[in-house]
């Protein structure tokens, strides 16, 4: 077990065995010496002897002991589905309501039974993000809403659990993407530079702030492209100039035009997102060049196997098309579904991508 709760005595551990009882599933295994097998509390095999127990804080400890993990019990996962959801619902739950309090892996443990590691790792795997950024997304987009109705950066910043307003400015630049209170009004005061170039399928629009891309687009129409940029930063100083701008142009270009396999997944963003775009559109920087999968196969990553329809909102209200590869997700048929530049430039895309694969 990593470091967080503290193990119980030998005899609590021997009670828990003997009970049965899952809240130490994830505290501790024990061993079974005239078997070599090790199990989890709660496993539903015949009580072993008490002189035949040894106990171990976690599988790496009783693998290192030569002992093999339980086919019924599965202790190297301890938790089954039914658990996973139910420890991460808890969690979150517990999260929202103690966003004011300092909290630790250690803090979660304690209040669900479980340990800090296996936590952490159950937490990961269904939401995407770690109990840490989890709670930092909530504070986020609790600052967000309060900027909007017009609280003050100090007043949301310490509404939103925190006591530094310097939280606010230098943690969470992947999610708001602009400095705070320029949030609050609409981008006002956040110079954005942008340029407007030809690319294979059309005119291509780039956007970007002294931190990262903030925009990409497509189109037939170079108004319709400013429109798009103006509509997103209302209030921003939009300059029509690519300082600063060519890296990142020239390498949007060459992967659009496709004349080489180029991938973006290392360009810096600079965008605004609540927390579930944000798990979105992560996911799908994490999809490979040339792959594909479905509005359900991201769903299921982020931990919301219900939410297909929430990912192709996601998706559609996607700023940077490309640098975020939303024309990798198609309908669960097969079949390209749409896209906010058009089905034929998703199409193009997905064809250049699986050329340069084969070709490659």
């Amino acid at each position: 077990m990593s470091a967080g709760l503290t193990q119980p005595s030998e005899d609590e551990r021997w009670r828990a065995i003997a009970t049965r009882d899952a809240r130490y599933d994830g505290r501790f295994v024990f061993g079974v010496v005239s078997t070599g097998v090790y199990c989890q509390p709660s496993c539903g095999s015949k009580r072993p002897r008490r002189q035949n127990v040894v106990f171990f804080a976690g599988p790496r400890e009783a693998e290192s002991e030569g002992f093999r993990a339980c086919l019924r019990c599965r202790p190297a996962d301890p938790l089954d589905a039914g658990q996973h959801r139910r420890v991460v619902r808890e969690a979150c739950s517990y999260i929202e309501r103690n966003l004011d309090k300092r909290l630790t892996l250690r803090t979660l443990g304690e209040h669900l039974n479980v340990s800090p590691f296996h936590l952490q790792r159950v937490f990961k795997r269904a939401v995407g993000i770690s109990p840490r950024e989890y709670a930092d997304k909530l504070r986020v987009d609790r600052a967000r809403l309060l900027l909007k109705r017009g609280e003050s950066v100090r007043r949301s910043t310490y509404d939103s659990g925190h006591n530094s307003t310097s939280w606010l400015y230098s943690n969470p630049g992947t999610v708001l993407g602009m400095p705070p209170a320029a949030y609050g009004k609409g981008g006002a005061g956040v110079r954005i530079n942008y340029c407007i170039t030809d690319c294979r399928l059309g005119r291509l629009l780039v956007a970007g702030t002294e931190r990262g891309v903030c925009a990409v687009s497509m189109g037939d129409s170079d108004a319709r492209l400013q429109s798009f940029l103006r509509n997103e930063y209302p209030k921003a100083v939009l300059d029509n100039t690519p300082t600063g701008l060519k890296d990142w142009v020239d390498r949007i270009v060459r992967f659009v035009d496709g004349s080489e396999a180029e991938r973006l997944a290392d360009l810096p963003l600079d965008v605004r997102a609540s927390s579930f775009q944000y798990r979105v559109w992560k996911e799908l920087r994490s999809v490979p060049y040339g792959a594909t999968v479905s509005y359900g196969d991201i769903a299921r990553r982020i931990g919301s196997p219900t939410a297909s329809r929430a990912v192709a909102n996601a998706c559609a209200s996607n700023p940077v098309a490309l640098v975020v590869p939303c024309h990798r997700v198609i309908r669960s048929d097969g079949e390209p579904g749409g896209y906010r530049w058009g089905r034929e430039r998703k199409e193009a895309l997905l064809e250049k991508e699986a050329e340069n694969v084969r070709t490659s």
